[in-house]
């Protein structure tokens, strides 16, 4: 395959390439996607085809989302969103159908634990709200983490909601229960495990597809601030600056020095854990003055 790529992962194939026009992309997909339909039928093998699915993502108004490809004698209609491993994918990678489903699944937990609360002590429910609420965001998190600020108000608002039952207390502030439950917000907490995959990028213990996102900076001087990665040049939040190839090297640079030095993984991920990312200048980060909008 010259010109696309295959992702594996256990029994799933996905195949992809970019283009800059939708018609070159659909002729290659085309393409690529006999070549590995040969491949099964010389090894014996048969694709699923109900398991079969197009989508194309694009930034550019001009170019369409819409088209099909031939698998076999059957063709397929690329679609808005599809399922793969899990997380739902859509043409604008904003991951907005996937997040909104995280949090309705959240909030119908939310209530058959306010139902049994009274019955329950602090422990037994802070263990619940652990093991069934707050790991609706577990899976994946570095794949949809940089959404937009009106679903990071829903789960933290679902956050809330949930320490208000497990603490028993309606007075209290968002943040003031955090501090109580000695934890933070999702967010917070999945900039952690983004501090925690650039770790693995910087110690080369990530799959090579990860590794080569990031670029290793160059530099004939030894500079106290030295920027180990080149961030790449992006223009906005929306093309370049809300993704984890820019993203990841700003909240590594948030890192403080003993962390960043620990020894191995595990004592890094320990250490991480009472790092509270301030500093952060990501969209969902960024704080509202009236008046002078979000800074």
């Amino acid at each position: 395959m010259d010109k696309s790529k295959v992702a594996n992962f256990a029994d799933d194939s996905t195949v992809y390439a970019t283009e800059d026009n939708a018609l070159k992309l659909l002729t290659l997909l085309n393409k690529e996607t006999s070549v590995i339909l040969n491949w099964f039928k010389i090894n014996e093998m048969k694709s699923n085809d109900d398991k079969c699915h197009l989508i194309m993502s694009n930034t550019n108004k001009n170019y369409t989302s819409k088209g099909f490809i031939y698998l076999g004698n059957k063709f397929i209609e690329s679609e808005e969103t599809v399922d793969l491993l899990g997380v739902k994918i859509d043409n604008k990678l904003n991951f907005s159908e996937h997040v909104n489903k995280l949090i309705k699944k959240g909030n119908q937990k939310l209530h058959a634990l306010a139902r049994i609360s009274r019955y329950l002590c602090k422990d037994k429910l802070k263990l619940i709200m652990r093991a069934f609420i707050e790991s609706q965001f577990n899976y994946c998190p570095l794949i949809w983490m940089f959404h937009n600020r009106v679903i990071n108000n829903k789960i933290n608002r679902l956050h809330e909601r949930a320490l208000r039952v497990v603490y028993k207390n309606d007075q209290l502030t968002f943040q003031q229960l955090l501090e109580k439950d000695k934890s933070v917000t999702i967010h917070d907490r999945n900039l952690r495990r983004l501090a925690i995959e650039m770790y693995k990028v910087k110690n080369h213990l990530v799959p090579l597809p990860v590794q080569e996102l990031f670029s290793e900076s160059i530099s004939t001087y030894k500079l106290r601030n030295e920027r180990r990665w080149e961030v790449p040049r992006v223009k906005t939040e929306n093309f370049g600056k809300e993704t984890i190839r820019y993203r990841g090297i700003t909240t590594w640079e948030l890192v403080p020095k003993y962390i960043k030095e620990s020894k191995t993984l595990s004592i890094f991920k320990a250490k991480i854990k009472e790092w509270k990312p301030h500093g952060c200048t990501c969209r969902l980060c960024k704080q509202y003055i009236f008046n002078l909008g979000y800074i």
